[in-house]
């Protein structure tokens, strides 16, 4: 089956140009458009420049319309031909969906097996650990081409196990505190990226070591409050009061100051 063009049967056959009087239409244009090069129009003149500038555009209105004639003309038979074209390539792509649907079907049948025996591959490897170490977070999209051997994947599985494991009894030898310790540990099984797990801990044990001086500071403060704050005990002691009889001698400055005094020390006084 061989596709033939029989009309025009080679290149040679093919529409080579279109001709027409070119030659005659751009003497002729560019004769009388030189006048118009260095026109200068005013005010005075501004009518007329409108009324050349509207024949101008008539003329180039008038190629163009005929123009794309000529285009039109020319395009016909090829969007004839195209339109043949491609109803034979329709007709083509209807086994061509159905193979490619049978295809899909198939491959997508060979990747369900093929993630079925990664996951036994997993379940075995991975005993006892299935739940921190779920099989979605270390699945690797590049297994499921056909030219990834299961032997091969076997290997990166078990890789995998030994890496996440050491790391995870590394993080466990660290002795850290239980609430570090966890925190730790989650940030680690999120990627299992074990450089990040340790900047988290380098964070919280520098947060830890802020709040203790942070309490410190607190309690001292606290301290200083509770002295400030604990109110002085008053002495109650009973002072004995004694009475005595006297007559004072001395000059009206003197006197007054002695009354002063005795007021100021609350001594009770009065004449006999």
């Amino acid at each position: 089956m061989e596709f033939k063009i029989i009309n025009p049967h080679d290149d040679s056959g093919f529409l080579q140009s279109i001709e027409f009087n070119f030659d005659e239409l751009k003497t002729e244009l560019t004769q009388r458009l030189e006048k118009y090069q260095n026109l200068i129009f005013t005010e005075d003149t501004v009518k007329e420049a409108k009324e050349t500038k509207a024949g101008l555009n008539k003329f180039k209105e008038a190629i163009e319309t005929r123009r794309k004639e000529i285009k039109k003309l020319c395009l016909k038979p090829y969007d004839e031909f195209e339109n043949k074209v491609k109803e034979l390539t329709k007709l083509i792509d209807e086994p061509i969906n159905t193979i490619n649907s049978q295809i899909k079907t198939f491959e997508e049948k060979r990747i369900t097996q093929k993630i079925e025996e990664i996951k036994e591959n997993y379940n075995d490897i991975f005993e006892g650990y299935t739940d921190i170490i779920p099989f979605e977070k270390i699945f690797i999209e590049q297994w499921k081409n056909a030219t990834f051997k299961l032997t091969k994947i076997r290997i990166e599985l078990q890789t995998m196990f030994e890496q996440i494991t050491g790391e995870l009894k590394t993080i466990n030898d660290m002795n850290l505190p239980e609430n570090i310790a966890l925190q730790v540990k989650d940030v680690y099984l999120r990627s299992f990226n074990f450089a990040q797990a340790i900047q988290e801990k380098t964070r919280l044990e520098e947060l830890q070591k802020q709040l203790k001086k942070q309490e410190e500071i607190q309690k001292a403060d606290n301290a200083v409050e509770s002295l400030l704050d604990t109110p002085v005990k008053e002495e109650t002691t009973v002072l004995k009061i004694y009475e005595r009889k006297f007559w004072v001698k001395g000059t009206a400055g003197q006197l007054k100051a002695l009354g002063q005094y005795m007021k100021e020390n609350r001594i009770e006084y009065g004449g006999f």
